[in-house]
């Protein structure tokens, strides 16, 4: 399968292509990356999280988390990754339509599940790209909820003391106009 990663927003966004063999399997995963081919060595981790060696013989740990507007965030030692993978024709489509195309969630959404523990935005509110909407409790731990970018809340659908599972609706924004 090939894949366009595109890392960053705005002028700051680049693209890599990644191709993957539909017949990947197993530990070893042979990847192109940018036209040149690599072969992987990629282990799950008991607790999460994956071992990976490249073909220069490097380690490395990495974990992966899903966003709520889509994006993977991957940790690797101590660098931090933010890309979405697109396939071909939907990297082609964005390509082609420029900024407009670029795709902005009008919901936020649950990463993990919890519990809100305090909603600090209210509909007609305008915010900017990650300021705090909500507090949400997930094992044991207080995580701010983000906005993942500038606009207008049109809904919190949720109330305090309500659980939540990963991927459900917590704030909608409104259409841009």
């Amino acid at each position: 399968m090939k894949y366009s990663a595109q890392f960053g927003e705005g002028k700051e966004t680049r693209a890599r292509a990644i191709e993957i063999p539909r017949e990947a399997a197993g530990p070893k995963v042979d990847v192109v990356l940018d036209g040149k081919n690599a072969l992987w060595e990629v282990s799950p981790m008991p607790g999460g999280g994956y071992s990976l060696v490249g073909p220069d013989s490097r380690h490395a740990e990495a974990t992966v988390h899903r966003l709520p507007d889509g994006r993977l965030r991957v940790h690797v030692g101590g660098d931090v990754f933010e890309f979405e993978f697109l396939d071909e024709l939907t990297a082609r489509a964005q390509q082609a339509a420029g900024a407009k195309g670029k795709r902005k969630s009008s919901d936020v959404k649950a990463a993990i599940p919890g519990r809100v523990l305090r909603i600090l935005v209210k509909p007609g509110d305008v915010v900017t790209a990650k300021q705090p909407l909500l507090v949400l409790e997930a094992m044991k731990m207080e995580n701010d909820v983000r906005s993942t970018r500038d606009g207008t809340i049109r809904s919190v659908e949720v109330v305090a003391g309500q659980a939540v599972g990963a991927g459900d609706v917590l704030v909608r924004f409104a259409p841009e106009t």
